[in-house]
């Protein structure tokens, strides 16, 4: 068997929650010996109440609950996020709040090549887990500290998970709508920071091995995120413009906003979106060229786009008179097609056959349809004329493929709503992925849309490279995990998933087989409760 990546790499681990444990789960799926340091008294946030309770958990993190945090079980093993995030690690349960504790971790620590923590800025330090503490140890050490802003620093205290850190970054500020608070967008940052955490280390294990010395990385999730923010700080800095939330506008579209419609017995709205100048005269037509659209002020896309609130305002008051099905016919039928959509409430597109979202002005037929079995589509998508011969050849040439109606591109567009009425039908004879393969391999491009089930059991390509691997756990039973944490595959360095551990569950190998303990050591700590 080939040698895994990081066989003989030995690392403790102090991380919690996802931007800590991600790095972990990655080295460890290489072949990398992780131990991670955890207890009873303070596990890892995934193991608990917090987490592993759902909507109330989650409120007492965000300290909006009224109930103190418990842990859902005794030993803590069933959450699912814990067992994902954590994939092929061993675990230490010992308290650290205890000298012994500190004790037992470095005599670790002494035979490790890395120690990571992501603990809030010093807090490793008081505890005397700090980089010139475990270098007294083991000179050589690699650390590294991943933190909200880093180590040193007016603000290297402040504690707080990736939700908080999104909104430091600014992600939170910029999304949303311009007179509403800034929209939540969860920890992004927590997904991103981790694959420069691992660059990084791979970078101090190739500087210990050409010169023998380990060192310390101090690594600020802030800094490593901010870059994210990269061309509205340019925008800022070459045009002195304040980026702000913008809602539904688009750089490159005006207007491009989801408009209200003429009222029935609830808020009707129409999605439009215009980017060419053609499109926007086939619109001011449609409109009837009202004398505003003349205006030197909207004349280009440059134009519309400072004059946007003033415009959406008069493009408002025009689909007012109007249901927005009716205009959404208009518009899509026009001479230069519109893309436009009625915005459908959940009732209406769980309830009945929707009428096709998304139309391209650039393909006919364009849309997701119905095919055999509950709820369940296929995307076909026809862009030319050579694509509409193979299309009818794979629906057996029925005779309304060669009426007069569908003989061009211009006119599919124009009877799109009947094309689409007829393909529906026949492809509900079929399931969707058989409408798949016989349209691709009549060179039509389409696709199936994916349920969970199609991703996780039946897509015969993820199967092939083990992107889902099956892992048995003693108490939550077998369970499907994600393979591996990167998309690629090392040819010559194969990847492992072992599942998680239960709390401690390692305690007696690591002291009596890696660190050599006696049993009657072992009691002791057992004794003082610094094995918990």
């Amino acid at each position: 068997m080939a040698k895994k990546m990081f066989e003989g790499l030995k690392i403790v681990d102090f991380t919690t929650v996802i931007a800590g444990p991600f790095i972990t789960k990655t080295l460890a799926a290489y072949g990398a010996e992780v131990i991670k340091v955890e207890s009873r008294t303070r596990p890892d946030l995934w193991r608990g109440e917090m987490f592993g309770k759902g909507k109330k958990g989650m409120m007492a993190m965000m300290g909006l609950g009224t109930e103190p945090m418990k842990p859902f079980n005794p030993w803590m093993n069933t959450s699912a996020q814990f067992g994902y995030w954590n994939t092929g690690k061993m675990s230490l349960a010992v308290d650290l709040a205890k000298p012994e504790g500190i004790g037992l971790v470095k005599k670790l620590v002494a035979r490790a090549d890395i120690v990571l923590e992501n603990f809030a800025g010093g807090v490793g330090k008081r505890m005397g887990l700090g980089y010139e503490d475990l270098k007294q140890v083991k000179p050589d050490i690699i650390m590294l500290s991943s933190c909200m802003q880093g180590q040193t620093g007016p603000h290297a205290e402040h504690p707080g998970y990736g939700t908080q850190l999104v909104n430091l970054v600014g992600l939170s500020g910029i999304s949303g709508w311009p007179d509403r608070d800034p929209a939540a967008i969860g920890a992004y940052t927590d997904y991103v920071v981790p694959h420069l955490s691992i660059l990084a280390l791979m970078a101090a294990l190739d500087y210990r091995r050409r010169t023998g010395q380990g060192q310390y990385i101090d690594q600020s999730q802030y800094e490593s995120a901010v870059h994210l923010m990269t061309p509205l700080v340019l925008d800022s800095q070459a045009n002195s413009r304040e980026s702000l939330r913008v809602g539904n506008r688009y750089p490159h579209a005006v207007p491009h906003n989801a408009y209200p419609c003429k009222p029935t017995h609830a808020d009707r709205f129409l999605s439009i979106g215009i980017y060419t100048d053609q499109e926007w005269q086939s619109f001011c037509k449609i409109m009837g060229n009202p004398a505003w659209t003349k205006d030197p002020k909207f004349a280009t896309l440059n134009a519309r786009r400072q004059n946007e609130k003033e415009l959406d305002d008069l493009v408002e008051a025009w689909t007012m008179q109007f249901l927005p099905e009716d205009l959404e016919k208009r518009l899509q039928n026009a001479d230069e097609s519109i893309p436009s959509a009625v915005v459908k409430s959940k009732e209406e597109f769980y309830g009945r056959t929707p009428a096709i979202k998304g139309r391209s002005p650039y393909a006919a037929p364009h849309g997701a349809y119905r095919c055999r079995h509950e709820d369940r589509w296929c995307v076909i998508a026809v862009f030319n004329d050579a694509q509409w011969e193979s299309f009818c050849r794979v629906l057996g040439d029925p005779p309304w493929t060669k009426e007069g109606r569908f003989a061009s591109f211009a006119a599919r567009k124009d009877h799109e709503e009947d094309l689409d009425h007829l393909i529906g039908a026949w492809t509900k004879g079929y399931s969707p992925e058989s409408v798949m393969e016989m349209m691709q391999a009549g060179g039509v491009p389409a696709g199936i849309v994916s349920t969970g089930e199609d991703i996780m059991e039946l897509d015969p390509q993820l199967r092939h490279r083990h992107f889902y691997r099956t892992l048995d756990h003693p108490e939550i039973g077998e369970g499907t995990y994600r393979g591996s944490t990167p998309s690629f595959i090392f040819s010559k360095c194969p990847c492992d998933v072992g599942r998680a551990p239960l709390m401690g569950e390692h305690n007696e190998y690591i002291l009596k087989e890696i660190l050599g303990m006696k049993d009657d050591e072992v009691q002791a700590l057992i004794d003082a409760e610094v094995l918990n």
